[in-house]
């Protein structure tokens, strides 16, 4: 069974003169516009704007004509986001206010090369409109640059480049693709839990005897230090009113609890590769909470953990790896016991079956329960 699969790499452009900036920045600002410009048709159609407003949009604004289109799909995501969260309450907005944008460059209006250049040998040349092409050097950390060269070899496909702003320096995400060829059938189900005490548990289940094997544990406690250490410093700052600090530091907490969620994604895949042809079971992300505290404290704190952003991370480097990643369906998976099946309430990091007796660590139970659901009713699929 193959899948595609995509990555972000992320390089940064090194010394660019001050005419290249400019340049940039010009752009940058026309995208805006016209980006917004495309905001005020209200349409999640991208049909709809290419035949109503495209002929419109040459005519307006100095931009490439890959740009343009780029320019209406972003504004067609961004509908369709804004959409979303608007159906699930999260905004009361009537439509979606743009603050910010990256511009996005696809295949006919970049390219890319590795040179002999003694500044860096990585140079990306963008086309901005019909007159001005501009190139720029790009430098990337170790990890970054393997895949790259990757990418250079013809390992990967070279697809869209993000150029993004931020703090006055200028950054080039690219988009890699690649087919994988994933484990077509698994011998052993990895059973992955998320929660906030234990950022995640995971237990093996061979699919020949059905009996858990040594579990592994990732404790919450620095993320759960980093957030309460910054939210400690939102609150000073909001007390002296330096609501412009009160934005940076949140980025740079962002930053911070990402790269721990790395770490933990990257042992996750190195425990599941451990063992005879893998696969990883996780809960399906509404019911991921379900085990939680319900206290408004806690509440506040567990509305900002990133359980969708540590299972996107568990996938695409299980896929990178050919480890296939499944969804079950989370209901009872923390009240039920693993050994009898009895559905009981759980109080503290024990779980207690009155029925059987059985004693458990409680995220255990839940990751043992989360592989089972696979085999169940999934395994023979894959």
């Amino acid at each position: 069974m193959k899948r595609e699969v995509q990555i972000t790499v992320v390089g940064k452009v090194f010394r660019p003169n001050k005419k290249k900036v400019l340049a940039l920045n010009k752009c940058l600002e026309e995208y805006f516009k016209l980006v917004k410009w495309y905001l005020g048709f209200n349409s999640a159609s991208k049909t709809f704007l290419h035949k109503n407003s495209y002929e419109k949009a040459k005519q307006l604004f100095k931009l490439n004509t890959a740009l343009i289109q780029t320019a209406r799909d972003k504004a067609v995501e961004i509908v369709k986001s804004f959409s979303e969260k608007k159906r699930e309450g999260k905004v009361k907005a009537e439509r979606p206010k743009l603050k910010r944008i990256s511009i996005r460059f696809d295949k006919r209006c970049h390219s890319f090369a590795k040179t002999t250049n003694k500044l860096t040998p990585y140079w990306l040349t963008l086309s901005l409109n019909r007159k001005e092409r501009i190139t720029l050097p790009i430098v990337f950390g170790k990890r970054q640059q393997k895949f790259i060269e990757e990418a250079l070899q013809g390992k990967w496909e070279f697809c869209t480049v993000e150029m993004v702003k931020r703090n006055g320096e200028w950054y080039a995400h690219f988009t890699l693709k690649k087919e994988i060829e994933l484990i077509d059938e698994p011998e052993t189900v990895i059973g992955v839990d998320l929660g906030e005490w234990n950022v995640a548990t995971a237990v093996a289940i061979p699919k020949q005897n059905l009996k858990p094997m040594k579990g592994k544990f990732w404790s919450g406690a620095k993320i759960r230090e980093i957030r309460g250490k910054y939210t400690h410093i939102r609150r000073s700052l909001q007390r002296k009113k330096r609501l412009d600090l009160v934005k940076q530091i949140g980025y740079k907490e962002k930053r911070i609890v990402n790269q721990q969620l790395h770490i933990i994604a990257n042992e996750i895949i190195a425990y599941a590769k451990q063992f005879e042809k893998p696969v990883i079971a996780m809960e399906e992300l509404d019911g991921i909470r379900e085990n939680m505290n319900s206290s408004a404290k806690l509440n506040r704190r567990l509305h900002a953990w990133s359980f969708r952003k540590l299972q996107q991370y568990i996938e695409y480097k299980a896929n990178l790896e050919g480890i296939p990643i499944v969804y079950v369906n989370p209901k009872n998976t923390s009240k039920k016991c693993h050994r009898c099946g009895y559905v009981a309430q759980v109080n503290g990091r024990k779980f207690r079956c009155p029925k059987c007796g059985l004693t458990y660590n409680r995220d255990l139970n839940s990751a043992i329960n989360i592989a089972y659901a696979l085999m169940r009713h999934g395994m023979g699929e894959l």
